[in-house]
């Protein structure tokens, strides 16, 4: 879903649960994640005429939304997650649904095992005509693969960025975890908050509960002296 006009970010309400559950639905599409988005939306669409369009790698900081992301693209396409065990086991060529997700690759990439199972699942997701999501922190070239045939497998990849959440989507985002929490923002907290706020998903939501615990704590409303309180600000600087 993408927001359109940032300038009204009060109609931004979307249906985003508690649990923070990894739905389609879910998901808010802004300027620093619409190619990544734009792509999953397009699959299996992706250019064959490209030899190695069967993967795509999307990378960006912890809490910028790419497992959400890859949630998303398993729900469009029955990807199977797999993990750094079972890649090491080949369970992938008992799959009969040949899309396959690896979150955090550049977590496990640096083990000589990963890089020879990757190689594998590279060479026998290609043949069979199947699809790979890979996610990481880091560009490719900055995840130290020593396996040679693997480095240049994985640079020829298509690659793409998602940047730090911008401030269009983190307003939209706090809105709607206070929404849920049936709370109304006035516009004079959620203006303070804006330029002092870490500049995640994660550590937005982490806030918001906290903000949300305090206030539920003291029966007071949530006020800018409250969230001060809570960012660990002393003054109003």
């Amino acid at each position: 879903m993408c927001i359109d006009n940032p300038e009204k970010p009060e109609q931004y309400l979307f249906n985003w649960p508690t649990n923070e559950k990894f739905a389609q639905a879910n998901f808010l599409s802004s300027f620093s994640n619409e190619k990544a988005v734009k792509l999953i939306d397009n699959w299996p669409n992706w250019d064959r005429g490209n030899e190695n369009f069967y993967a795509l790698i999307i990378y960006g900081p912890t809490g910028c939304g790419k497992t959400h992301l890859s949630y998303v693209w398993s729900d469009i396409s029955k990807a199977r997650t797999i993990t750094a065990k079972q890649l090491i086991a080949h369970e992938f060529l008992e799959s009969k649904n040949l899309v396959f997700i690896f979150d955090d690759i550049d977590r496990y990439i640096f083990e000589p095992a990963i890089q020879e199972a990757f190689l594998h699942l590279f060479n026998w997701t290609k043949e069979q005509g199947g699809y790979l999501l890979l996610t990481a922190t880091k560009r490719p070239k900055e995840w130290g693969v020593s396996l040679k045939d693997l480095s240049s497998r994985l640079l020829s990849l298509e690659t793409v960025q998602i940047k730090t959440p911008d401030d269009y989507l983190l307003r939209a985002v706090i809105i709607k975890q206070f929404f849920d929490l049936q709370i109304t923002l006035s516009d004079d907290v959620l203006n303070y908050m804006m330029p002092r706020i870490e500049r995640s998903f994660n550590g937005v939501r982490q806030l918001v509960k906290n903000i949300d615990r305090l206030s539920r704590i003291e029966k007071k409303k949530i006020s800018i002296a409250m969230v001060r309180r809570v960012i660990g600000l002393d003054n109003d600087g």
